[in-house]
């Protein structure tokens, strides 16, 4: 038989009316309506059906009395649960191997003459019933049968818990119910039932452990034994040595030497922005002499000019000048002509005592250039002797003092750790003292949360995450399940503190969605069917209103996308349910309507 099952049918009936039937696939289911149209009916006839808390799922003027609920396994058998209010019996049909048609009771009795209902749904698990198999309920390892009545409240999320603040997975308040839930949640897990060997198992790890703690502690005491020897061996350098006077004497040796190197980079950069200063007027003269070389230059072109002028002027005087013209032969008259030799010989004496000026001037200047260059190069002499003084003599000398003081100052870390080495020693002593005392078998407990496995709380937190991102969870930045708590953390805060009723039936109904997921990937028995009734509460009442659109859509969403999963039965109004393809992703759309509206006007046929 293949594990698991899903609903497949729930049939209300009633000797005066007609019966209300809804039909279910094994994938995803949504049952939606108005308010007061018979929603949570279904829910409570399923729970009814189970023989869970739910003692009568129909209002006595209702006129119904009766639930028959078929039930499928996932290679195609059927058997029917048919249970009538107030009998503590049920009629089962089956066609499911190891599962007989018969009468069955809903509890065990002293004279047991009917199988019990309960042997049903853990066989549908693939639990061996042959004994029923029992779990833990205290930390003495008292035990009790499993039941699927103290398992339903992980598989059906009903309307009254969906938005409370606490665990919806652990009952709260009572450690016997608390820890009945847990192992018969590990049971689930790993099928494990915590016999006597468990419990000497126990026993035996606690042995392990305390040997290991002992051998560990031994270890560091011998390393704080060799750590002590080798420190005082390092203390036996300053015997004879009043290293506090010492480190003074240092110190202000050090603080000596520091102002000496502050005083040379003082003088240092009081050289190098006078040497800055000079080179701007050595730089001023040779701007200077350019200029004077280049009037020079002008000066000596101007008198060529001139000269040439001059002999120009006497050249011509002494060409004969014609009296008749070439052409006609007439008489030339005679036309007097200005003569420029005056003025070139007045012009020249002019540049020349101009040149004779600037040639002067010239030799001023390098003059004074020379004085400059023989300043500079004092003064970079100068400044060159102090960056040596303070490179090769202050520096070094104010290192010397420095790793002298820190090898005095090492004299005073040795002492503090030969004293913490001694403390740390005598703490791993009194350790193994306590850790070896001998502990009575009657004294082991048993704790249910030591044994679920060590990746379980971090896989939890790895779904946790996946399930809010892909619901597009507002302002998400860490979620993480808390093993002490058994709930889901968000943003460092819990439901309680952090969340209204909307939000926290939003998570709650995120728990079961991860818990649907570990079941089925990791889980040695796993039924595939969940049951969420209106995952949406305390939205669709007009509380936190404020929450985004976006984050409902996206959780019908996440129903639609993961239908692999098996069977999940989701009830939610009508007015907030979000439009989505449900039915072409495969899924089965029951609608109850109310008023004139067209449709199935609720669950119960002929009740208002």
């Amino acid at each position: 038989m293949a594990k698991g099952f899903y609903i497949k049918k729930i049939v209300a009936k009633s000797s005066t009316k007609s019966d209300s039937t809804i039909e279910f696939c094994p994938k995803l289911n949504i049952i939606e309506g108005h308010s007061n149209t018979g929603k949570t009916c279904v829910a409570k006839c399923i729970d009814f059906a189970f023989g869970g808390s739910t003692k009568n799922p129909f209002k006595e003027s209702s006129g119904f009395n009766r639930v028959c609920m078929t039930v499928s396994t996932y290679d195609g058998k059927e058997l029917v649960i048919d249970r009538t209010v107030g009998k503590n019996q049920a009629m089962v049909t089956s066609e499911i191997d190891g599962i007989s048609s018969d009468t069955y009771d809903l509890e065990p009795k002293k004279n047991q003459k009917h199988p019990v209902l309960n042997t049903i749904w853990l066989t549908l698990m693939g639990i061996n019933c042959d004994p029923e198999p029992q779990v833990v309920i205290n930390s003495r390892f008292e035990k009790k049968r499993l039941t699927w009545k103290s398992l339903l409240r992980l598989f059906y999320l009903d309307e009254d818990r969906v938005g409370d603040s606490e665990s919806i997975i652990v009952p709260q308040h009572r450690y016997y119910e608390n820890t009945y839930f847990l192992s018969a949640l590990l049971y689930l897990l790993t099928g494990r039932d915590f016999s006597e060997t468990d419990a000497k198992a126990k026993k035996e790890i606690r042995q392990a452990r305390k040997k290991a703690i002992t051998e560990y502690a031994n270890g560091k005491i011998q390393e704080a034994t060799k750590r002590r020897e080798l420190l005082s061996k390092q203390l036996e350098l300053f015997d004879g040595i009043d290293v506090e006077q010492k480190i003074a004497e240092l110190v202000q040796s050090l603080e000596t030497a520091e102002e000496g190197i502050s005083s040379a980079l003082n003088e240092s950069k009081t050289l190098l922005s006078t040497i800055m200063e000079t080179e701007e007027r050595e730089a001023e003269c040779d701007i200077l002499l350019s200029r004077f070389k280049q009037l020079k230059g002008q000066y000596s072109a101007d008198i060529k000019r001139l000269s040439f002028i001059a002999d120009g002027e006497n050249e011509l005087s002494n060409v004969p000048k014609p009296a008749n013209c070439p052409f006609c032969d007439g008489k030339i008259a005679p036309r007097g002509r200005k003569s420029y030799i005056d003025a070139s010989k007045a012009e020249l004496k002019r540049i020349a005592a101009q040149l004779e000026g600037l040639i002067s001037s010239e030799q001023d200047v390098l003059t004074e250039k020379s004085e400059i260059e023989e300043k500079l190069k004092e003064l970079r002499q100068k400044r060159d002797n102090i960056e040596a003084l303070i490179k090769e003599e202050l520096q070094p000398k104010a290192s010397q003092l420095s790793e002298s003081i820190a090898s005095y100052k090492a004299y005073i870390q040795i002492s503090n750790e030969i004293k913490l080495v001694s403390s740390f020693a005598q703490d791993f002593a009194v350790d193994i003292n306590t850790y070896s005392t001998d502990e009575d078998e009657n004294e082991i407990e048993y704790h249910p949360r030591e044994y679920f496995d060590d990746d379980f709380q971090s896989v939890m937190t790895e779904y946790a995450m996946q399930i809010l991102r892909e619901c597009n969870y507002e302002n998400l930045t860490s979620a993480r399940f808390d093993m002490s708590i058994f709930d889901i953390e968000v943003n460092g805060e819990s439901k309680e503190n952090s969340n209204g009723k909307g939000y926290r039936a939003y998570l709650n109904s995120v728990v079961i969605l991860m818990f649907r997921k570990y079941l089925y990937k990791y889980a040695k028995f796993d039924p595939r069917m969940f049951i969420i009734d209106t995952p949406l509460h305390g939205f669709d009442e007009g509380i936190d209103e404020t929450a985004p659109e976006s984050m409902r859509t996206a959780l019908f969403q996440y129903f639609i996308n993961h239908q692999d999963e098996g069977q999940l039965i989701v009830i939610e109004n009508l007015d907030h349910i979000p439009h989505l393809p449900y039915e072409k992703s495969g899924a089965t759309v029951t609608k109850f309507v109310k008023g004139r509206e067209p449709g199935r006007y609720g669950f119960l046929n002929d009740v208002k």
